[in-house]
């Protein structure tokens, strides 16, 4: 495991560390706009199961997805209510869309749609853009457990098996965000669901 404090210095090295993890099958925690959130690549079946592995997460759930863009977003969804998007993002928002056909781990997508968001953090959007746009991503607390917002959470919710993340990014303690909200955009208008 590494562990890296992030600063405006090294803000741009410690994103093509994290994307070059990444490429390699790795797994990282970083901070979003919302929560810590762990991430990997989507395409990567091996690293998307060690992130349920760490979170002990139900194999009934799937990873959502963050993109860096609109333009990335459509390669792997299809977007019939654009303008919505566009009002929303960047931002604290994931989109339920129909899914293009993609070559992510079955565990990123459900039915037919996946869960994807652009979110409001330059750290996050510029490992995606290194990593092909796009980046598997959850929350980085234990299942079940509260949303964390300092590394020091996740670090005691995790115990030992903390070991097992490949990089940390230690952003400080978080704002106490609330998780994104979701909408349902299948149908011909958008839908509210509720956690």
């Amino acid at each position: 495991m590494k562990y890296t404090k992030l600063s405006k210095q090294n803000k741009s090295a410690v994103a093509m560390e994290a994307a070059e993890i990444i490429q390699k099958g790795g797994i990282v925690i970083l901070p979003f706009d919302t929560v810590y959130g762990l991430v990997c690549d989507p395409r990567n079946s091996r690293a998307v199961d060690k992130i349920f592995e760490f979170k002990n997460r139900p194999e009934s759930k799937t990873l959502g997805l963050a993109v860096d863009s609109l333009e990335s977003m459509k390669k792997i969804a299809e977007i019939a209510l654009e303008k919505f998007i566009w009002d929303k993002i960047p931002g604290r928002f994931t989109f339920i869309l129909p899914t293009k056909e993609i070559d992510f781990a079955q565990e990123c997508y459900r039915d037919g749609t996946v869960a994807i968001r652009v979110p409001d953090n330059e750290l996050v959007l510029n490992i995606a853009k290194e990593c092909n746009g796009v980046l598997a991503q959850t929350s980085a607390n234990i299942s079940g457990q509260a949303n964390c917002y300092s590394v020091d959470e996740i670090k005691s919710q995790a115990g030992d098996s903390i070991e097992n993340i490949d990089l940390i990014i230690d952003g400080g303690v978080l704002s106490q965000n609330p998780p994104s909200s979701i909408y349902d955009l299948t149908g011909k208008s958008p839908h509210q669901i509720e956690r």
